[in-house]
């Protein structure tokens, strides 16, 4: 699109923000081209952004509207000069220093989409809050946790979720078997100043995929359906969520992640909607967001399936990675494995299996921040900080390189072995010669070594390179990878 084009089309979207009238809740958040009763002017925030985080605003944004008592949604008005954002989108702005990743994240991708959105959800706040938390909160309470009994499907379950102790999102779900999907009739979110943009959003929408996938329906998700609840010994019903459609944050969230929710039925989430939310939402690295999409077109895995299998850490990413890349019965075994009769087909799956939990137990153990585990005299704090290791797969060879090690630490499960930062793993069940001798002709790069189990017996012969070996003995890992199959088996 031209950008003369680009800025004549965002002239008439603020002209339409600041020429309409919006509810008093909107007009409090909302920076006008003048100071008016009840909100801040447009030079009263640039005002305030250089007096707070000390520098003043980039000439390309434009101050919007306020998302939070620390941040603010601004427009893009030109070009940055690095091609990174486009014209019209409206990014949110910390007043305060935060990881470079988070600053400038997209909140959405208009600006008058997003203000209408601000009405449509900030009108419906207020009852959902209610709903959940003196109401739907309360019955369940009292109809399952005091009686310690878990819920049926059917029965309306809220949903809370909070980050150091600040509630981000409310919510409550039921399945519906009057259309063989998930009903929604409560659904609130917000933005607070430590949590990055949409964060709550995400949380709360991946797990209402996780229970819809769960519920064995077919992934649909209603707003506007009736719901019943046991409140103080009298039924009290719902006709819907609030807002009888899709919460106008979850469609805000849907557009900066290219999913245009409640398109063909503004009050639902259709099931074509929900895997592409499902695959949009579920982190993955970009090597392994390739092989999920060739799996879904060409293997016939539901994108569901390994979305939920990701997000419930059934198998980790770079386990997940592994499987797609190195086994030709990822489709069976993310499925729950072969049968027990078929032991060709076990046994191959059981390898693939082996190789990928070692593999995820490395990468743990490498990618941690926990310093202090030698180090008796050193109190241990343990974050959910991680190094940034990076690894890729080789398919041919079945094996693994890591990469961006620190060199002045020693390797995990070697006798110090320091001075490497490129690390590539051959994971096995067994040191045998060959092995050895694939190891040795490998051109992958790095320091290369063999992984095998604990209790993988040592050949009488010298050995020629490293041999890393896992803390837990054959059977363990077996058990454990019985128990993701049975999981995979039963999660639908």
């Amino acid at each position: 699109m031209d950008p003369t084009d680009s800025l004549d089309a965002l002239g008439e979207r603020l002209g339409l923000i600041y020429g309409s009238e919006w509810s008093h809740e909107v007009e409090e958040l909302l920076f006008r081209p003048d100071k008016s009763e009840g909100c801040y002017s447009i030079d009263e925030a640039l005002e305030l952004i250089e007096v707070v985080s000390g520098n003043p605003l980039p000439g390309w944004l434009l101050p919007l509207a306020w998302v939070d008592p620390e941040s603010m949604a601004c427009v893009v008005t030109s070009d940055d000069g690095l091609g990174i954002v486009t014209i019209g989108e409206v990014r949110r702005l910390f007043l305060h220093p935060v990881r470079a990743g988070n600053q400038l994240a997209l909140i959405d991708i208009d600006p008058l989409l997003f203000v209408a959105s601000l009405e449509e959800e900030l009108r419906a706040r207020t009852k959902g809050l209610r709903r959940v938390l003196d109401q739907i909160g309360p019955a369940y309470e009292r109809s399952h946790l005091e009686k310690e009994k878990r819920p049926r499907d059917f029965v309306v379950r809220p949903v809370r979720i909070a980050c150091q102790n600040v509630i981000v999102a409310l919510g409550a779900i039921a399945h519906d078997s009057t259309f063989d999907g998930l009903s929604v009739p409560a659904w609130q979110t917000c933005e607070v100043p430590h949590v990055a943009t949409h964060e709550a959003n995400r949380a709360l929408a991946a797990l209402t995929l996780c229970d819809a996938f769960q519920s064995g329906g077919t992934m649909e998700i209603r707003f506007d359906r009736k719901a019943r609840i046991l409140h103080k010994g009298h039924s009290l019903d719902y006709d819907g969520h609030p807002e009888m459609a899709v919460p106008a944050s979850l469609r805000r969230f849907g557009r900066t992640v290219g999913v245009d929710l409640g398109a063909q039925d503004s009050a639902a989430i259709t099931p074509r909607e929900a895997r592409e939310l499902f695959l949009a939402i579920t982190p993955m690295p970009a090597a392994l967001r390739r092989r999920v999409d060739d799996a879904v077109e060409h293997q016939g895995i539901p994108p569901e399936r390994i979305c939920f299998l990701l997000l419930s850490q059934v198998w980790r990413e770079i386990e997940m990675d592994y499987l797609l890349a190195t086994s030709g019965r990822s489709t069976s075994i993310l499925s729950g494995g072969a049968e027990w009769t078929d032991r060709l087909a076990r046994q191959a799956e059981s390898a693939s299996c082996r190789g990928a939990v070692t593999v995820g137990m490395l990468f743990r153990r490498l990618n941690s921040t926990d310093g202090a585990a030698g180090d008796k005299s050193v109190v241990r704090v343990v974050e959910d900080h991680t190094k940034g290791i990076e690894w890729e797969i080789h398919p041919d060879e079945a094996a693994v390189t890591f990469v961006g090690l620190d060199p002045t630490e020693p390797v995990p499960w070697t006798f110090g072995l320091t001075g490497i930062d490129t690390l590539t793993v051959f994971p096995r069940t067994a040191i045998c010669p060959e092995a050895l001798a694939e190891i040795d002709t490998s051109e992958l790069p790095g320091h290369k070594v063999l992984l095998v189990p604990a209790d993988a017996p040592t050949p009488p012969q010298r050995l020629s390179g490293t041999v890393l070996r896992c803390p837990d003995r054959l059977a363990d890992i077996d058990k454990s990878i019985e128990d993701r199959l049975l999981k995979s088996r039963i999660s639908r």
